[in-house]
């Protein structure tokens, strides 16, 4: 009877790390309703990929984790964004290919290189999800997901060690754009 116990026990500890979600090196990684929604979008914008954290540079994820968090997911955020008590989630997605853009050699070589991006909100709608946001901006890989530290959380797109970015706020059923971005 003990070493059943001791089997369930060892069994739901490996589950529970199984379903950490990292969200990051895999569309996998996803939990599998975001993962579906995510494929699905992927298939229906061809030219769009999964950008793995393993594009951004170590020292600067590195970096980011320290400031962020230990779990810190840059291309990634889960929440409710648009505050009607149902969970959604945003990725930052990559055009497929190279860099679209050089800000010139001042710049840190984590920081020069611009890609096309595209920011995603998926809006919970039952036990799915739905895209409610889509913009595409270019940012070096050092961009990011947060959200806001006030009351009613907002999401913002950000570059680490830069003051680039902005800010999604719901609106109804879709979000507008605050501070910077042009």
């Amino acid at each position: 009877m003990m070493n059943c116990r001791a089997i369930v026990l060892v069994i739901s500890f490996l589950f529970c790390l199984s379903i950490r979600v990292t969200a990051q090196k895999s569309v996998s990684e996803l939990p599998p309703s975001q993962t579906a929604v995510l494929q699905q979008f992927l298939t229906e914008h061809k030219g769009l990929e999964f950008l793995s954290e393993t594009v951004t540079d170590k020292s600067i994820l590195k970096d980011m984790r320290k400031t962020f968090g230990v779990n810190f997911r840059p291309f990634y955020r889960a929440g409710d964004f648009n505050h009607d008590g149902v969970a959604d989630f945003a990725m930052i997605l990559a055009k497929e290919g190279g860099p679209t853009g050089d800000q010139g050699e001042g710049i840190a070589e984590t920081h020069r290189k611009l890609y096309d991006m595209t920011v995603v909100i998926f809006n919970g709608v039952g036990k799915t999800y739905r895209p409610a946001f889509i913009k595409t901006t270019k940012a070096p890989r050092a961009c990011f997901l947060n959200t806001t530290n006030e009351k009613r959380k907002r999401l913002t797109f950000g570059v680490y060690e830069t003051d680039d970015g902005f800010v999604m706020t719901p609106a109804g059923k879709v979000y507008i754009i605050e501070n910077g971005d042009k």
